[in-house]
């Protein structure tokens, strides 16, 4: 399977002080932010080369708002790869044991398609896999 990184997922509890961090230090700007309803949570996108940090900030007091108050502000939350065919991608790992958290693949505010693979079968860190023709980011 060809995997390329599309964005690293960082939870963060005040996304305006974390965006300032790359704006001031490394002269990075954001090229998207978005309200994620179905993960009650607040995205912005930065753009690294050829692939992207998220800002993740929970707005409510569900698992993203628990995950943040355990591990504490930027901390790592996801990976997501880019597949060529998600279908194909989520069968390939369902063969070898992971369980997928989204069922199956499905719509989210910022990607045509997405799933999530359980962080207990990966090593402990949320996999998110999208496919290329689903990547609407700006460049």
């Amino acid at each position: 399977m060809d995997l390329q990184i599309h964005h690293i997922g960082i939870v963060v509890d005040d996304i305006d002080r974390a965006k300032a961090v790359y704006e001031n230090w490394f002269g990075l700007n954001v090229k998207g932010r978005y309200r994620v309803g179905e993960f009650n949570a607040e995205c912005a996108f930065i753009r690294v080369g050829n692939t992207y940090i998220e800002l993740v900030k929970p707005l409510g007091e569900d698992g993203l708002k628990k995950f943040l108050d355990k591990h504490g502000s930027g901390t790592l939350h996801h990976i997501c790869y880019i597949v060529d065919d998600l279908e194909e991608g989520w069968k390939y790992l369902k063969e070898k044991g992971l369980r997928s958290i989204t069922g199956e693949p499905r719509s989210t505010c910022t990607f045509d398609k997405a799933m999530f693979f359980h962080p207990k079968d990966t090593g402990n860190v949320l996999i998110e896999f999208v496919t290329k023709a689903a990547c609407p980011l700006p460049k």
